[in-house]
């Protein structure tokens, strides 16, 4: 199978728990219901119209942290905007709101950097997922395709990595360096021995994979995901994982 692999970068990135309500928390890494908003996007699909073109029975998605991220919490005057004539903050209604932001230990330097892998079982559709990723269109004036990283205020850009052949190995007990998040459930065991040479900060984050038509988590889509924030491979014994051609293993989210 084909699989395309890119870059998520930016300054600054949101990405909204779902049960947060009076402050606003994120995750650390973008949730795979993102990603697809973010190729939807690419292919220039209106909202709620992709859930099932991107679910996880036609589409595969891992998702690496690649850089150094921080958390800081500050807080954000948000706007009831009713109408555009409203979008300068006269409605009046302001609620100031504590919103946890994700950014690199040095902002002026550095830049948040996740690796994105996909592949989805419509040829047509990795086709032009390809074309507009690797594509320089007037409008997109950065180093790559200009997004939003969760919320329309963190901007950032795509860059693309390249294309591979992928196997996927389901045998059991396949030992494999993995460089992508892992879903728990398929973790049968971490080669603690093996990461003394390494410096790792390994996190647990349960996130939502997939929506049904009415924009609602599906039953059983929320997964416990592990991932290396320092970007190093975690070696484990799993029982589902994908082998690229270029030597690397990663794992979807599902």
């Amino acid at each position: 199978m084909k699989v395309l692999s890119f870059f998520i970068k930016g300054k600054m990135a949101h990405f909204r728990r779902f049960y947060s309500n009076s402050s606003s928390l994120t995750y650390t890494i973008p949730p795979r219901t993102t990603i697809c908003g973010i190729l939807a996007g690419l292919m220039g699909w209106e909202r709620d119209s992709y859930y099932e073109q991107f679910s996880c029975i036609n589409c595969g998605i891992a998702v690496a942290a690649k850089s150094p991220i921080k958390k800081l919490v500050q807080t954000v005057n948000l706007l009831k905007v009713e109408s555009i004539n409203e979008l300068n903050g006269s409605s009046g209604f302001h609620t100031q709101t504590a919103t946890e932001v994700l950014m690199p230990y040095n902002i002026r330097k550095q830049d948040i950097c996740y690796q994105v892998w996909l592949s989805h079982k419509n040829a047509d559709i990795m086709d032009k997922l390809k074309h507009n990723i690797i594509s320089h269109q007037p409008c997109y004036l950065s180093s790559g395709i200009t997004l939003a990283l969760g919320t329309a205020y963190n901007t950032g850009w795509i860059e693309y990595i390249g294309e591979f052949e992928g196997q996927i190995l389901e045998t059991g007990n396949i030992s494999a360096r993995i460089i992508s998040s892992i879903p728990q459930k398929t973790i049968k065991e971490i080669d603690i021995k093996n990461m003394f040479n390494a410096d790792y900060r390994l996190i647990r984050e349960e996130i939502p994979l997939e929506f049904d038509n009415e924009r609602r988590l599906k039953s059983g889509s929320l997964c416990n995901m592990i991932f290396d924030l320092n970007g190093n491979p975690l070696p484990v014994v799993v029982d589902k994982c994908v082998q690229l051609d270029n030597g690397d293993t990663i794992a979807w989210m599902e």
